[in-house]
C-alpha cells in the first residue's frame, strides 16, 4: 500500500492587529444568510465563509482550502450519504463538513492509497443566531477545540412583543469605514461630534450647543449611560409619552440606544466589526414595537444612509492622515468614553493573558460636555 506524504504548510503567525479575540462579533443578519447559500467575507483580517445548510443551521469556516489555498466559498454545498452537509472546494473537489471543518472526502484518492482524512481540517468558527443576527466567535487560539460556546452579549432592553423570545430586526443600514476598528468605535462613542459631522434637521446644529450632564455606571464588558429624560427630537416625539433613554456600550464594538415609553420601545444597535486593520464595517440595526415606525421606516432610510456616510467621510479623512502618526489629544469630559474604551480593551487582553476573570476598570461617574 502507498502512503501519501502529508506536509501541510503552517499558518502564518498573526501580528498584533489590535483586535480583541475570544469574543463574539456581529456579521450579517439572519435573513441575509439563505438556506443552501454561502457568503464570502473577511473579518479581523481573516477570510471567512458564512453559510446556512439546507436544514437552516448557520456555519462559519476559514475560507481557504488547505490543499491549494482556493476559497471554499467559490465551491458548493454537498449533502453526504449520512445526511451531513459539506462544502466542496471548486479546484479538486475536496469536501469538508460544514459545521466541524473536518475533511470527509478527497475524490482523487484510489483504493490502496492510505491517507488519514482526520488529519485534515479547515478552521471552524462558533456561530450563534440571536435576535435576527449571525454572531461569529473569533478565538485567540485557533487550535483550541474547547472554543467558548457561551451566548453572545444581549442587551437588557431588546424590544420584544408579548410572547417573543427574540428581537426582530426591522431595519438595517451599513457603511464601510476606512479605518481601524478602534477609530470607528471611538467615533461611535464620541458625544461631541454630532452637531458638526451630522448636519441634518434631525440633530442639533453647532449654533445651538447646550450643556449636557450624564450619569454612567459600569456594566458587563462595558458601561451604560443611565436612563434619563432626553431633549426633544423628531424620533422621541414620534414615540411620544414619557420617554426614557438609555445607552449601553459593550466590547468589542457594540452600542445600543434604548428609547422607551410606557407602552412602546425602540432599540438602535450599532456594531463596528473589523474587516482588516484599515477597514471596518458599521452596521446599524433597529428594533421596535411602535406601529408608527413601521410606516415611517422607508421615509427614514435616506436619513440613516446619509448619517452613516457622514461618519464614513470623517473616518476616511482621519485614515488618510494616520500615516503621519500624529499625537492625539484628549480632553475632559467629552473624550472620557474613548479613554474608557481603551481601558476596557487593555483589561480584556490582560485578563486573557493571566487566565483570570475580566475585572471591569470603569467606575460610576458623572460626565459633562456641550453639544
Amino acid at each position: 500500500m502507498t502512503t501519501l506524504i502529508q506536509n501541510p504548510a503552517p499558518e502564518m503567525t498573526r501580528e498584533d492587529d489590535g483586535f480583541l479575540r475570544d469574543m463574539w462579533y456581529v456579521t450579517v443578519t439572519a435573513k441575509e444568510l439563505k438556506p443552501g447559500k454561502m457568503l464570502q467575507k473577511q473579518y479581523l483580517g481573516e477570510p471567512v465563509l458564512l453559510g446556512r445548510d439546507p436544514e437552516g443551521r448557520a456555519f462559519a469556516l476559514r475560507d481557504i482550502c488547505p490543499h491549494r489555498a482556493v476559497p471554499l466559498s467559490k465551491g458548493q454545498m454537498w449533502t453526504e450519504e449520512d445526511g451531513q452537509t459539506s462544502v466542496a472546494c471548486p479546484y479538486h473537489g475536496w469536501r469538508f463538513n460544514a459545521h466541524s471543518g473536518q475533511c470527509v472526502t478527497i475524490p482523487s484518492l484510489v483504493e490502496g492509497q492510505n491517507f488519514d482524512l482526520t488529519t485534515i481540517k479547515v478552521r471552524r468558527y462558533p456561530v450563534y443566531e440571536q435576535d435576527g443576527l449571525i454572531w461569529v466567535y473569533f478565538p485567540a487560539d485557533p487550535s483550541d477545540e474547547t472554543l467558548s460556546m457561551a451566548r453572545p452579549p444581549r442587551f437588557a432592553n431588546m424590544v420584544l412583543k408579548p410572547g417573543q423570545s427574540e428581537g426582530r430586526v426591522k431595519y438595517i443600514e451599513r457603511a464601510q469605514l476606512e479605518c481601524h476598528q478602534d477609530n470607528g468605535v471611538i467615533g461611535l462613542l464620541d458625544p461631541a461630534h454630532t452637531p458638526y459631522v451630522h448636519q441634518s434637521p434631525l440633530w442639533r446644529s453647532s449654533k445651538g450647543l447646550k450643556p449636557k450632564e450624564k450619569h454612567f455606571a459600569p456594566t458587563e464588558l462595558g458601561f451604560t449611560m443611565l436612563s434619563h429624560k432626553p431633549v426633544n427630537s423628531p424620533l422621541y416625539n414620534i414615540i411620544g409619552g414619557s420617554i426614557k433613554v438609555e445607552i449601553q456600550f459593550i466590547l468589542p464594538g457594540l452600542r445600543a440606544e434604548s428609547i422607551r415609553n410606557e407602552k412602546h420601545g425602540y432599540l438602535g444597535l450599532a456594531a463596528v466589526t473589523p474587516i482588516h486593520k484599515d477597514l471596518s464595517e458599521i452596521t446599524q440595526i433597529m428594533y421596535w414595537d411602535t406601529p408608527v415606525l413601521d410606516a415611517l421606516s422607508l421615509i427614514a432610510r435616506p436619513f440613516t444612509h446619509t448619517f452613516l456616510q457622514q461618519d464614513a467621510r470623517v473616518m476616511r479623512w482621519q485614515g488618510e492622515y494616520a500615516q503621519y502618526n500624529p499625537t492625539l489629544m484628549q480632553i475632559p469630559d467629552a473624550d472620557t468614553l474613548m479613554v474608557w474604551y481603551k481601558r476596557l480593551k487593555r483589561e480584556w487582553v490582560r485578563a486573557r493573558e493571566d487566565q483570570r476573570d475580566f475585572d471591569n476598570p470603569i467606575k460610576p461617574a458623572v460626565l459633562r460636555w456641550r453639544t
